[in-house]
């Protein structure tokens, strides 16, 4: 079972993506990665909101950690919340080519 609710603060133009999943070694599904790299690379969403990051939120490191590397491939960020507030997770990729974790260019 996985669980997604999505926040938009107006002021920073931040949409943050809480994701949980019931294994921790769970990546976030290609379709849905390559929505919010959209999102970024476009500068907007769905709505035309002015977006200037996607912030997945995890609720346990070890998700976070797992999924930190293809998040960040496609311009997103990783973070971990815990109880209000948010950690970063990462640096920049370790890998070269997108295929390495199965994202493809649209």
């Amino acid at each position: 079972m996985s669980e997604e609710r999505i926040e938009y603060d107006k002021k920073s133009k931040i949409t943050r993506v809480f994701r949980a999943f019931s294994s921790p070694k769970t990546l976030v599904p290609k379709d849905e990665l390559q929505r919010w790299a959209k999102v970024v690379r476009d500068g907007a969403d769905d709505d035309g909101r002015p977006v200037k990051e996607v912030r997945y939120v995890f609720r346990d490191r070890e998700t976070a950690v797992y999924n930190q590397q293809p998040l960040s491939f496609s311009g997103l960020t990783t973070f971990v919340g815990t109880g209000g507030s948010e950690e970063p997770v990462g640096d920049d990729p370790s890998f070269s080519t997108r295929e390495d974790f199965g994202i493809e260019p649209e």
